[in-house]
């Protein structure tokens, strides 16, 4: 048995997430913790060794046992631990029917495919994207701006002139957030994550991740909230986790002040890169043109894999939880 149940504190999973090199904040205890209100339920592993890592978000779907990891698995990835973690996950479940669901948000390998392919797991639809951008922070600040593009420092001046201005948000108003979500929900297309529209949602997310993450505000001058822009750090690294723009915002450029306010402050702290999270260049081009602008070179992931229990019932299991999930 290479893999056993993590039963460490909270505090002791998050420190091993950085040691292992998270690259997303979905596999924080946080982010579990958030989740169960949702009916997901977090299940840690470990190897023996300490070298690897998963959290999983489980849920019951009719008869079956579906595992979810975001950003899992995390450390050394190697066939033989890849085969056994759906054994086990199995075994801790005591799950007769299993659907696992990782999604490696490590760099692209090669090495790292292949591992997957040899331990008999498949490429999935991807749920989410991808690809993300990344920046480095680790430059002096007045040097920050020097990274955006022309057309995106010329609309951080223009929101400037038109006098928004953004600072840390250190109590912020979960109220506002849901409005200013639901806005671009109204202007764009539903979100895969609606509760981020909702005011208890956001609260519970805040109180979740407490001192992790970081919200800016960026208002006009009578101090109505035209954009929010958070982050959440793991080690030194900050991953994009909300953004939203009313309409006023949009008319006076009021995500690009939020945002050159928020990589100041990350930098400033001592971060050392940023990611903007996953977004596709052709669905979404607007948005990737933004995080390009700001600095983001794109990095492509692992991808998306899964794996089932009985193993020929692959197929059959996919598309259930896929029309039970949605």
């Amino acid at each position: 048995m290479t893999w056993q149940r993590f039963t460490g504190s909270a505090d002791n999973w998050d420190a091993l997430v950085e040691r292992l090199g998270a690259t997303t904040p979905f596999q924080l205890s946080a982010w579990a913790a958030f989740r169960e209100s949702f009916g997901w339920q977090p299940t840690r592993l470990i190897t023996k060794d300490g070298k690897s890592a998963a959290q999983l978000l489980v849920k019951r779907v009719g008869p079956v046992r579906v595992a979810w990891g975001a950003g899992a698995p995390l450390g050394v990835v190697t066939p033989s631990l890849l085969h056994d973690l759906l054994d086990e996950t199995k075994r801790l479940l005591d799950a007769k029917v299993l659907y696992l669901r990782l999604a490696d948000h490590a760099p692209l390998a090669s090495e790292r495919r292949t591992a997957f392919r040899m331990a008999g797991w498949s490429a999935a639809t991807p749920i989410g994207s991808v690809t993300t951008l990344r920046r480095s922070l680790a430059t002096p600040t007045e040097a920050l701006s020097a990274s955006f593009s022309s057309n995106w420092a010329r609309n951080l001046r223009r929101g400037e002139q038109r006098q928004v201005s953004a600072e840390l948000w250190l109590n912020p108003d979960t109220q506002i957030i849901a409005t200013l979500h639901r806005e671009v929900e109204d202007v764009k297309q539903p979100f895969h994550a609606e509760w981020r529209g909702d005011d208890a949602a956001i609260k519970r997310l805040i109180d979740c991740f407490g001192e992790r993450i970081v919200v800016v505000k960026a208002h006009d001058v009578t101090g109505a909230v035209l954009a929010l822009r958070a982050a959440v750090i793991v080690g030194a690294n900050a991953y994009d986790f909300l953004a939203a723009t009313s309409r006023d915002g949009r008319k006076t450029y009021a995500s690009n002040v939020a945002l050159a306010a928020l990589l100041d402050l990350l930098a400033k702290r001592g971060l050392q890169n940023y990611d903007f999270g996953g977004v596709d260049r052709v669905k979404n081009k607007g948005v990737f043109d933004f995080k390009h602008g700001a600095g983001g070179t794109e990095v492509a992931y692992v991808g998306e894999y899964e794996a089932t229990y009985p193993r020929f019932m692959k197929r059959v299991l996919a598309k259930l939880v896929a029309s039970r999930t949605r």
